[in-house]
């Protein structure tokens, strides 16, 4: 194995990722791109994937195979969540895929997907002996783990994400008219990661990729800050309150202005941020930092590794 591309199948993006080993065996991420897809989009909170989203999934994974031929990849490997796994046609949609594309899809459970993402966070070195609580939102579930750089404590997945509370809560354009209402509903649904980090104390939030990525570009904007967003980043909590004050009160055409805000997020990007502003206080959490890599980094890892198939 010398060449891997790792397609990460989600909910609101395809992407995908290119990966080998360095002369010192460690793994390289050579290459990486997302492309909106939206599969999601008009049927996730009715647990179908449209005919509509369907096309678009086609699309992408046909550019997507083709930039894997440009990099001469050797072996790919192709993981759907959230959208998929919760569809009632999701069987349907992977066989449609594997006929058009040629690509062989894997569903991976909840439980799978957080798994990775943890395995993704330890490749970014943000994880210490001490406890953290990392969090990854994606368009149909967010993903928590408590744990530190050797071992995981807890884990779960929710349908939590973006898109599907955007279905769920639309029309909601600021979305602090609905706030109370959203957070209740976060709130209920969280409660046993409430008590189970009430038992294990995480001192710090790790933001996975995706919406954090945005979170930081947002606020070294805003600060006129010379950091950049890479793997360690350490948030300003004052400031991150600041903005999701603003980004509750603001429309998408506005949010669509923001400086670091990429423009396919920005219908469902409150939602990020409430998610992350509930966490942040009924976890007490004190410390929040970025890790750029997740799910399809923590899979390319493991099979450059050890060169095992999943």
């Amino acid at each position: 194995m010398s060449r891997i591309a790792i397609l990460d199948l989600g909910t609101n993006t395809f992407n995908l990722l290119i990966a080998e080993k360095d002369e010192h065996g460690k793994p390289v991420f050579i290459y990486s791109k997302e492309l909106p897809v939206e599969l999601g989009k008009g049927g996730i909170h009715k647990k179908e994937i449209t005919t509509e989203a369907t096309h678009r999934a086609a699309k992408a994974l046909h550019k997507h195979r083709q930039t894997m031929s440009e990099h001469n990849v050797d072996e790919y490997y192709a993981f759907a969540t959230s959208a998929v796994r919760d569809a009632a046609n999701g069987k349907d949609f992977t066989r449609r895929m594997r006929i058009e594309t040629g690509i062989e899809i894997k569903v991976l459970s909840g439980e799978e997907e957080a798994g990775w993402i943890y395995e993704g966070v330890k490749h970014a070195t943000v994880l210490c002996s001490e406890t953290a609580v990392i969090m990854d939102i994606g368009g149909g579930s967010t993903e928590f783990i408590i744990a530190n750089n050797k071992e995981i404590f807890w884990k779960k997945s929710y349908p939590l994400g973006v898109t599907r509370l955007f279905e769920i809560f639309q029309p909601a354009d600021p979305l602090a008219p609905k706030k109370a209402e959203v957070e209740k509903h976060i709130s209920d649904m969280l409660e046993d990661l409430f008590e189970a980090a009430r038992t294990l104390k995480p001192v710090e939030l790790i933001g996975s990729s995706g919406s954090f990525d945005s979170f930081a570009e947002m606020l070294i904007h805003r600060t006129s800050s010379s950091e950049k967003a890479v793997n360690g980043y350490v948030y300003d909590l004052d400031e991150f309150e600041k903005l999701h004050d603003e980004l509750m009160n603001s429309t998408v055409e506005e949010r669509l202005q923001m400086p670091g805000l990429i423009q396919m997020r920005a219908p469902f990007f409150a939602y990020s941020t409430i998610l992350t502003d509930i966490t942040i206080k009924r976890l007490s959490i004190k410390r929040m930092k970025l890790s750029r890599y997740a799910m399809k980094e923590g899979i390319a890892g493991h099979l450059l590794n050890l060169g095992s198939k999943i």
